[in-house]
């Protein structure tokens, strides 16, 4: 399956998540920045329940920032791939100090789209990214939903590789989604439209004035 762009993603797992029996209550669809807001936009609108933002940003592998050695998300809710990091032979000090730039960018993301700390108690979270490869954003922002006082938390996503399927389902209580293929190079290769989404496009998706 591959789908059109992010907006049709998003119109394809709310269908999912419909069909799940997952609508309103007290659930808040929090989407991961940044092109996880356009598709948890689509979901917030068809199963009317308030979009938000859960910032989690991937720990880069040294002289490789593509591949990510653990993430940390919004109330300092770290997760680290021990076995990635033990291969790589990563030091603690090059961990903290990534750990501690990338703290810098979720407080900048977090004043520019939401403007203050994440508070979900009493509510069901259902985290929506665009896509996941390895996982490790996705644990992240579920560590974070929990510490945030979440009752539940649910991932939704419109692709989840088949293998990184069981190692995400143990930290969130429901993963939902539309596909669910054997090898997942990269998130883009299920988007004919894969644009840059930018932080304007954030606000915007949010309904913010930038």
């Amino acid at each position: 399956m591959v789908f059109r762009d992010r907006v049709d993603a998003g119109k394809k797992l709310a269908e999912k998540l419909l069909e799940e029996g997952i609508t309103d209550s007290n659930f808040r669809v929090l989407g991961i920045p940044r092109g996880g807001v356009i598709v948890a936009k689509e979901v917030s609108a068809r199963i009317n329940a308030p979009l938000d933002v859960i910032v989690s940003r991937k720990l880069r592998a040294p002289g490789n920032p593509e591949l990510a050695i653990g993430a940390i998300a919004e109330l300092e809710a770290v997760y680290i791939n021990r076995e990635i990091v033990m291969h790589l032979g990563i030091d603690q000090e090059y961990i903290e100090k990534e750990v501690e730039y990338q703290k810098r960018i979720i407080e900048s993301y977090i004043e520019k789209f939401r403007g203050g700390p994440l508070d979900l108690r009493s509510q069901i979270a259902i985290i929506v990214d665009d896509g996941i490869a390895t996982g490790a954003t996705v644990i992240a922002a579920c560590i974070s939903a929990k510490k945030a006082g979440a009752e539940k938390v649910y991932v939704a996503v419109p692709v989840i590789s088949r293998d990184v399927l069981p190692i995400v389902s143990k930290y969130a209580d429901k993963v939902v989604s539309v596909h669910v293929p054997t090898f997942l190079f990269a998130v883009g290769e299920f988007y004919r439209d894969f644009s840059e989404v930018t932080d304007k496009d954030v606000v915007s998706a949010l309904g913010k004035s930038s």
